[in-house]
């Protein structure tokens, strides 16, 4: 059975996988031409690791989080990730090993931070109305405001 920490590892994994090649290299400091350049577009790339965890209720100790919130953690485990291992993730040969380590890396700081909770009424598009089904699930009293 795939725990939590597996379908947060998984959900990571298929945002690298499937970034386009122009940001995969940006992100790893390598032009077109795979010539070394300052890195580009880390917030970019965490605020979309960040989106696609809209169907949870993220916990900070005992206040409730949006997706957004968790951005800028998002953003500082990005920068934390060897330049290695980025460039890494542009070669074919090594793509998927170094996509699967950098999840595990990424997983793995956001599950020390922060606690996931799947909400049930919410699908992987997320629900219309986020507040609705936390409140269903947990309801009104628990956390904070509910906001980014």
């Amino acid at each position: 059975m795939r725990t939590l920490a597996d379908e947060i590892e998984t959900a990571i994994e298929v945002d690298l996988a499937v970034m386009p090649a122009h940001q995969r290299r940006a992100y790893a400091g390598l032009d077109q031409y795979r010539r070394p350049i300052e890195v580009r577009g880390v917030q970019e790339l965490a605020k979309g690791i960040a989106e696609s965890f809209g169907a949870f209720a993220i916990f900070d100790v005992e206040t409730v989080l949006r997706s957004p919130a968790i951005a800028p953690f998002v953003t500082q485990t990005l920068y934390a990730i060897p330049l290695e291992l980025r460039r890494d993730a542009c070669d074919r040969l090594k793509a998927e090993a170094a996509r699967k380590e950098m999840a595990r890396i990424i997983s793995a700081a956001l599950l020390t931070r922060y606690h996931f909770e799947p909400l049930k009424h919410v699908g992987a598009s997320c629900h219309p109305n986020w507040e609705e089904a936390f409140e269903q699930q947990f309801g009104t009293g628990r956390g904070g405001d509910g906001h980014e």
